[in-house]
């Protein structure tokens, strides 16, 4: 089973729970990554305002913090593999009187037609679901060409620490991949050190505004990992991101 066949099956399971349920899930999960959001539009675009400000919600789900930010008044835009999780964030969206526009597509490949640049570019825990260096490159490049000029790019994202603890079905190998075993090893997340991200980061062409590490803060890569202690977690960074001006 692929990554993307293993989230769209984990959508379906969920197809007979009522909008109202999940309405109050995506949003209550999306809150800490929403404060970033907010917080980095308040400072790095404070001449913008939120009404009709353009959003991208990239690897949205059933965009959790796209509605959060909808209720401000943006015009927000979701992209995700998984159709089924986007027909269900417009069944969210609709609750609350919002038509939100979606994207079926993959991020990582060049084609993915969105027809215009945004304000603010929100990365929905995508990043590290990212595994293959070409997928990552090809992710940075769809973020510079649809960024807005002074568009950020807002991205909360796990990363290495020296004590990682790996749970039976997964393995963690030389590359900084976590496997887990679906019938097959498959590769889920990719958690480099922090160094190793900003690096990767200048090399995208990517001007750095506010680059963080958390290293208190303990980000669950999957529920097996859910009573592990967070100082063997892998730990965050957030971070918020520019075009360079040529």
């Amino acid at each position: 089973m692929s990554l993307q066949e293993y989230y769209e099956d984990s959508y379906n399971m969920e197809r007979g729970r009522g909008a109202s349920d999940l309405l109050h899930e995506v949003t209550t999960y999306s809150k800490g990554l929403f404060n970033l959001v907010t917080e980095s539009k308040d400072r790095f675009l404070p001449n913008l305002d939120w009404n009709g400000l353009k959003v991208l919600e990239t690897g949205a789900g059933r965009g959790g913090v796209g509605l959060l930010l909808a209720r401000l008044g943006a015009d927000v835009t979701l992209v995700d593999f998984s159709p089924t999780a986007l027909d269900q964030a417009k069944n969210i969206f609709a609750l609350e009187g919002f038509e939100v526009k979606t994207v079926v597509g993959d991020v990582t490949h060049p084609d993915l037609e969105l027809n215009q640049k945004y304000d603010l570019i929100v990365d929905s825990h995508l990043l590290h679901c990212l595994t293959e260096d070409p997928d990552r490159a090809s992710y940075y490049r769809l973020i510079t060409d649809h960024l807005a000029p002074n568009g950020i790019f807002v991205a909360e994202t796990m990363v290495h620490r020296k004590k990682l603890f790996i749970p039976d079905g997964f393995m963690f190998d030389e590359r900084n991949v976590l496997w887990q075993m679906f019938g097959k090893w498959t590769p889920v997340r990719r958690i480099l050190d922090s160094l190793d991200l900003e690096r990767e980061l200048n090399e995208a062409h990517f001007n750095i505004v506010y680059f963080y590490y958390y290293g208190q803060y303990g980000f669950v890569p999957h529920r097996s990992f859910m009573d592990i202690p967070a100082e063997i977690l892998p730990a965050a960074v957030r971070m918020v991101l520019q075009n360079k001006v040529s």
